[in-house]
């Protein structure tokens, strides 16, 4: 009973990470500080997709709006420690998000292959991997201060040792961003993750939201909050998690980050994590 719960967690978190990330700069939409830069060519005027924090889309489980250029890669990797009083604790590396623009400005592919999963529990401890994943991102829409797109993603039943679904999983959501200020950006999502779950199909309604906050020094803030419908399996409790990170730019092409997060949710099973990563523009 304990590993499979551990697994049920992995097979929860592993794919909002890995879509997301959840766990982007979270803002969607950069602060209206931020200077454009030639990495990343407006595709009309008025275009927010112009900076670094405005791309990256880790660590939160809300996804930024904002997709990567034509003839431009952006890879994302992270860590995450989770644990989970009195079942145990899940470790997943490196969370590796690829992101491709394609020649229709606006659309990007996304590919995130297998992490490694170490999940401890007093069973013992077991390792495995995730499942691979693939899916579309575009932006629908924007303005100098709004901006709104869509995502597809879906994982095939690849991973081993009891960390993979052993079906498709399929995410469908809608993001959008607003910036409030020089200073603050709001972004939000609606997801609807689909998952094969060992034949066990059932699908979890997420909404999401993050406020974000640009700090001196090419650094940032954010917190996150989430709601995940049927938690656990179909007719099972909704589990809300929070997040808060802090992001630093080196350069205008490599972000760093580090975030904590919780879920209270006592009749989901509790649990608290802590992670970090980076993200890479080519």
């Amino acid at each position: 009973m304990i590993r499979p719960m551990i697994a049920a967690l992995a097979l929860t978190l592993v794919p909002a990470v890995a879509i997301a990330q959840t766990v982007p700069s979270p803002s969607p939409a950069p602060a209206a500080s931020a200077a454009p830069s030639t990495l990343y060519p407006a595709l009309r005027n008025n275009d927010p997709c112009t900076s670094l924090s405005a791309i990256i889309t880790r660590p939160s489980v809300t996804n930024s709006v904002c997709t990567v250029r034509p003839n431009h890669v952006l890879v994302e990797t992270g860590y995450t420690n989770t644990t989970t009083p009195g079942v145990g604790n899940t470790v997943t590396y490196p969370l590796t998000l690829i992101r491709v623009g394609t020649k229709i400005p606006g659309l990007e592919f996304d590919l995130t292959p297998p992490s490694v999963v170490r999940a401890s529990s007093a069973l013992g401890k077991f390792t495995g991997t995730s499942d691979v994943g693939a899916g579309l991102k575009y932006v629908l829409g924007y303005t100098p201060k709004f901006n709104y797109g869509a995502q597809v993603f879906f994982t095939a039943p690849t991973g081993t040792n009891g960390f993979s679904a052993n079906g498709t999983n399929a995410n469908y959501a809608l993001q959008a961003g607003y910036t409030i200020n020089s200073v603050l950006s709001l972004s939000g999502a609606a997801q609807i993750f689909d998952f094969a779950n060992n034949g066990a199909h059932y699908s979890s309604f997420v909404p999401s939201v993050v406020l974000s906050a640009s700090l001196p020094m090419s650094s940032g803030v954010f917190v996150e909050a989430a709601r995940f419908s049927n938690a656990n399996g179909a007719g099972t409790p909704a589990r809300m998690q929070y997040m808060g990170g802090v992001t630093h730019d080196i350069g205008q092409r490599l972000q760093l980050d580090v975030e904590a997060g919780l879920s209270p949710t006592v009749a989901t099973g509790k649990y608290h994590f802590v992670g970090f990563g980076a993200a890479y523009y080519f």
